[in-house]
């Protein structure tokens, strides 16, 4: 690692604060090792204070204008959370001018839930569920496509996005919510890998965060 950083190095950054735990992955792009360096930080509700100092922790702000590519979870998650890392990834995005992709969290936790499938089925749709309180079912329809093995990227299709599901019956199969900062942010990595290997162009003005319910509760 003492090498990571160098003046002709291009960097991928992943940035993945849905929760109270931010994580972080940062890799080289031209790095023939693919080394990804990754940390996740468990400081609550301290974020909105740690926020910089945590990516400076794993990428040293002098190097982030050699950043070419950002990828951001956007939810669902905790409201501020969610708001501040996408806020700080659209805002170095577009003053670096390059490219942030996105996805949600039900969707980066496919790539490793789905193989609670039966081996049979882990080409079929399935749901990712999340039971919240007073609230009913958070779900989301996914189904895989293929492995790149390039980026070592699990591709798949986000069917239906999470939102509130008003009929549990029409949830099958489904595999229960897990989350899991630790590997999320390398699949989030793996995507912004993707997404650069494919030359896919992202306007950080289209990110962002997904709400499926108010932050302003309505019931008394």
């Amino acid at each position: 690692m003492q090498n990571f950083y160098t003046s002709k190095s291009k960097y991928l950054l992943a940035l993945h604060s849905c929760s109270e735990s931010f994580g972080i992955a940062v890799k080289d792009t031209e790095n023939p090792e693919t080394i990804i360096k990754s940390e996740v930080f468990h400081i609550g509700r301290s974020l909105s204070n740690k926020l910089f100092s945590c990516i400076e922790k794993i990428l040293p702000k002098k190097f982030w204008k050699q950043i070419i590519r950002i990828s951001v979870a956007k939810g669902p998650g905790s409201f501020t959370s969610t708001r501040l890392s996408i806020s700080m990834a659209r805002t170095i995005a577009q003053q670096i001018d390059c490219s942030l992709d996105s996805m949600s969290t039900f969707h980066l936790m496919a790539s490793r839930l789905y193989k609670d499938l039966d081996p049979s089925q882990v080409y079929n749709p399935f749901w990712i569920l999340d039971e919240l309180p007073r609230r009913g079912i958070l779900a989301g329809k996914y189904q895989l496509v293929k492995i790149d093995q390039d980026s070592n990227y699990h591709e798949f299709n986000e069917l239906i996005p999470p939102q509130i599901i008003g009929n549990e019956k029409e949830i099958y199969p489904s595999i229960k919510y897990s989350n899991n900062i630790e590997q999320d942010i390398i699949s989030l990595i793996h995507f912004s890998q993707y997404c650069q290997n494919s030359k896919v162009t992202s306007y950080w003005g289209k990110t962002l965060p997904i709400y499926p319910t108010s932050p302003i509760d309505s019931k008394k």
